[in-house]
């Protein structure tokens, strides 16, 4: 997996309820999060490559000083051990994320 970010929606007012309906119809099982306005996530790395959607609100994650912004429609992949780190927007985020083993399984 590559760091990349990319629409999971043509329209930019989307929604949870459209992206639930993008998980059934591929069949993409994802856990739910959310964040408050704001909060703070500290830079860590993790095993498994990662995909990311936005659901609501917005979020920022930052890999090598690279800042890459989210909003709702937005996907991003991020692979193992890519240290990054994260803020919430100011109206806090809704997100969904999928993890996959390092060879894509």
């Amino acid at each position: 997996m590559e760091l990349r970010k990319y629409r999971w929606s043509k329209v930019y007012e989307s929604a949870e309820e459209e992206l639930l309906a993008v998980f059934s119809h591929k069949k993409i099982t994802a856990e739910r999060w959310d964040a408050e306005p704001g909060e703070v996530f500290e830079a860590y790395v993790h095993p498994y490559d990662k995909t990311l959607w936005c659901a609501e609100g917005s979020i920022t994650f930052v890999v090598d000083a690279v800042r890459i912004s989210m909003q709702p429609g937005d996907t991003l992949d991020l692979p193992a051990n890519t240290m990054h780190q994260a803020i919430a927007g100011m109206g806090g985020c809704i997100c969904y994320e999928a993890r996959f083993s390092a060879d894509g399984k």
